[in-house]
């Protein structure tokens, strides 16, 4: 394989997805920081060892769909490499984290580790009149939480962390971790994104401060599992402006270093602001600035489809208008207010349902995607979620606001009046003739309600029998990007190594069982993939069914390593043929 090759699959998803929050990042603890005297700590030999066990447990990877992001492991390491600074384990999760963005994978699961951490915080604080003992127990507590927020042992960490909190220990993780390690998603990729401090200017007004200082709304991004496949996920975004001295106009920046391409999105939503309010400078004050930040601030991002939810965000510190928490957003946004088309939309309506979200907006061209959630995932969500596809500002603005018109507000009603009936007798209840005039009513007051729209096309049984192009990528990319990305590497490994002859492409079982998985999940598309893409499929379920199977009885470690050569080769071949399609580029969105 021509290691000058950018793995296309890899560099199509970063493309397709946007604002994906990159998981293959990671910050080294700071292990000289003083948040407690280590030498002062008192625990015995036992529940010394069972305190580092938990919290390396933390930082290994997770045997669950919902990973442990990043900071929490960094985090889990900092305490631990305090409390036993020699533990093996500590020293080679710390070294593995570094040098390669993941770890050896560990069977464990959250509600077993948070039961051990909530053991080693009740021993610490056994110690009444230790205060290094408090301080180290708080910051346990806090790891404890954030791994596993409504699992079995949640109640008894948070009531521990405020028992402490009480008596003045709390943790405090700032200036904790040092820059941001990006580890490469595959091993053809030569040239790594650039992540910096960015800042946009704005001309200052006549206003004295802004409406509010802060506001927050929830985005929708694509993030990497432990795994290396993709989820969806919900994750919440927020301004503050504070009043600066040495700031003489308006200065937007962000939290954290970020990518190009969020950079140059936050450049369009500052000139789209300055036209909206450039005839009410009584509302732009000057002298401030103002921070987005991101609810995992450890995480670099970049891609610009949060714009819309920056656009959202920054206009309510104008305005002084607060946004609906149940809102959340996706799209990319130009100059003048137009939502643009962005990826990986089907797979952000899940996050957003995870999240508890009940009104989301999606770019207008993005809308034939979500008919691939009712395909994918039945009708549910549709209930659940309010979707509505988004042309311009003004239309994301009508549903984001928390103080909605009464147009809006009574027909959100009707619709959740409809789901609710739907919902509490069955799918078959769509076809009947007053839900089908109610559902029209709401698509004639509101023609940009997509979740309307699909359901009365269900009832009728006109809604799409096969999956969209960008849809069959996407569920593509989401279940296989980490069976191949192993493969990709154990390819690349081989090929640079003198030793031809040994055992490089043993998998191990994790690995096994994700290709065992993404072959299942295959197998279940095949009947609903668009037709051109077929070809892609096969090569795509052929490779992932030679990790799943693994080699042959009489196969040796080379032949192996060169079949899964081959059979990548021809995944990439096979999309190269297939983006050339103009038909196809044209439903991909160009």
């Amino acid at each position: 394989m021509n290691r000058r090759i950018p793995c296309l699959i890899a560099l199509f998803v970063t493309a397709l997805f946007g604002s994906l929050a990159l998981a293959d990042t990671y910050r080294v603890p700071d292990l000289e920081k003083e948040i407690f005297d280590t030498e002062a700590v008192e625990l015995d030999r036992f529940d010394r060892s069972g305190a580092v066990s938990s919290l390396v447990s933390v930082a290994r990877d997770f045997d669950e769909e919902d990973d442990v992001d990043y900071e929490l492991r960094a985090h889990a390491l900092a305490i631990a490499s305090r409390l036993d600074e020699d533990n093996d384990k500590v020293k080679s999760t710390l070294d593995q984290l570094k040098d390669n963005g993941e770890t050896i994978g560990e069977s464990a699961d959250k509600s077993r580790v948070t039961r051990r951490l909530a053991s080693a915080v009740r021993a610490l604080s056994r110690k009444k009149d230790n205060e290094d003992n408090l301080k180290c127990a708080a910051y346990i507590a806090d790891i404890g939480i954030r791994l596993d927020p409504k699992g079995d042992n949640a109640d008894k960490l948070e009531k521990s962390r405020d028992e402490l909190e009480e008596d003045g220990h709390k943790a405090d993780w700032k200036d904790m971790l040092g820059r941001a390690i990006q580890h490469s998603r595959n091993p053809w990729e030569e040239e790594e994104t650039v992540f910096e401090k960015k800042e946009v200017e704005m001309p200052g007004g006549k206003g004295e401060r802004f409406a509010q200082p802060q506001s927050r709304v929830n985005g929708l991004v694509v993030r990497q599992l432990g795994n290396g496949n993709l989820a969806g996920s919900a994750s919440t975004v927020n301004a503050t402006a504070l009043k600066e001295a040495d700031v003489d106009e308006l200065l937007f920046t962000f939290n954290q270093e970020v990518g190009p391409m969020m950079g140059g999105c936050l450049e369009e939503v500052i000139k789209f602001l300055r036209i909206r309010y450039d005839s009410e400078p009584e509302k732009i004050p000057s002298g401030y600035k103002i921070e987005l930040g991101f609810q995992d601030k450890y995480v670099p991002k970049d891609g610009p489809s949060a714009a819309t939810a920056f656009t959202l965000l920054l206009d309510s510190l104008f305005s002084g208008e607060e946004l609906d928490d149940d809102f959340a957003c996706t799209g990319d946004m130009t100059a003048d207010g137009r939502v643009q088309r962005i990826g990986g939309a089907a797979a952000k309506i899940r996050g957003a349902t995870k999240r508890g979200c009940k009104i989301v907006g999606i770019p207008l061209d993005n809308g034939k995607e979500i008919g691939d959630v009712l395909l994918l995932d039945g009708i549910d969500q549709l209930l659940d979620i309010q979707i509505f596809t988004l042309e311009t500002f003004d239309e994301a603005y009508a549903v984001s606001r928390k103080e909605k018109s009464p147009e809006v507000v009574e027909t959100l009603q009707l619709f959740n009046d409809v789901a609710s009936v739907v919902r509490d007798g069955d799918e078959s209840l769509l076809a009947n003739a007053e839900v089908q005039s109610r559902l029209q009513k709401v698509v004639d007051r509101m023609p940009n309600h997509l979740s309307a729209k699909l359901l009365l096309e269900k009832g009728k049984g006109e809604n799409p029998k096969i999956l969209t192009v960008g849809g069959t990528i996407n569920q593509i990319e989401i279940t296989t990007s980490g069976t191949l990305r192993t493969i990709g590497r154990a390819v690349f490994s081989s090929k640079m190594s003198e030793d031809d002859d040994g055992d490089s492409f043993e998998f191990d079982k994790e690995t096994t069982n994700d290709a065992k998985t993404a072959v299942e999940e295959l197998e279940k598309l095949s009947k609903a993939i668009d037709p051109r893409l077929e070809k892609y499929h096969e090569a795509v379920l052929k490779v992932c069914k030679s990790v799943a199977e693994g080699p042959d009885d009489d196969e040796k470690a080379k032949a192996y390593g060169k079949r899964l050569e081959e059979e990548l080769d021809s995944v990439q071949s096979t999309y190269r043929k297939m983006i050339s399609d103009p038909e196809i580029l044209e439903d991909m969105g160009g």
